[in-house]
């Protein structure tokens, strides 16, 4: 699909900007593993850019009512911070791509399903938060992706319409909320890729955020 002029630019954070996806899923089949549980790669790929209350909803639904919610929670919470060492580091290209935008002068949006405080925390330790006209989180949204809201509400901030907007996601959750907003969307896959109905939605998947640029009219991309 051929891209229309892009008027404003709205990120995803975790798995798109930050590489988190492939920690927090480490996290969750090392917490199981702690419990005696196992975890299959499907169930893996269904939740991947689900936002933590549908998490849970999911894994109550699979593992029965009496799934030790507390226990896997210190589990995950003490796996995920050890594996995360330092800090969760940017995906390769996310620090280019955003200059690239703003050097633009388009207006750049975060649309992500982790809760406010942590995706400011992220923003501000990576130095990337002053690149944001608005930040979106699930705080602010009733329902989070795979539904639009997310999306609709940056755009809104943004003062662009939705169809005029580019979102740039990983995740199947994510790039169906773009597209039912009614964003271009370009997929960027982490850890599960799409299939041939989803890249024929976008307007592009891309290896990396390198790419983003090649998006751009040549005129757009002129110093």
């Amino acid at each position: 699909m051929t891209p229309r002029r892009i008027a404003a630019v709205v990120f995803d954070m975790d798995g798109t900007l930050i590489d988190s996806e492939s920690i927090y899923r480490a996290a969750l089949v090392q917490a199981m593993e702690a419990l005696g549980r196992t975890v299959d790669e499907a169930f893996l790929h269904a939740i991947t850019g689900l936002p933590g209350p549908e998490i849970t909803l999911r894994i109550r639904a699979r593992y029965g009512e009496d799934f030790p919610f507390a226990a896997f929670h210190r589990h995950y919470v003490a796996r995920r911070d050890t594996l995360a060492g330092d800090g969760i580091p940017l995906r390769p290209g996310a620090a280019e791509a955003l200059r690239f935008v703003a050097g633009l002068g388009l207006p750049i949006a975060l649309a992500t399903s982790s809760m406010r405080a942590s995706a400011l925390g992220h923003l501000r330790r990576l130095e990337i938060l002053a690149h944001f006209t608005a930040v979106v989180t699930r705080d602010d949204v009733v329902r989070s992706k795979p539904h639009p809201d997310l999306f609709l509400k940056a755009a809104a901030l943004l003062g662009v319409a939705p169809a005029d907007c580019l979102a740039v996601e990983d995740s199947v959750a994510g790039v169906t909320a773009a597209l039912a907003a009614g964003m271009m969307t370009v997929m960027v896959p982490d850890l599960v890729m799409p299939d041939a109905e989803m890249r024929r939605a976008c307007v592009a998947v891309h290896g990396s955020l390198h790419e983003l640029p090649l998006l751009f009219p040549p005129e757009d991309g002129a110093a």
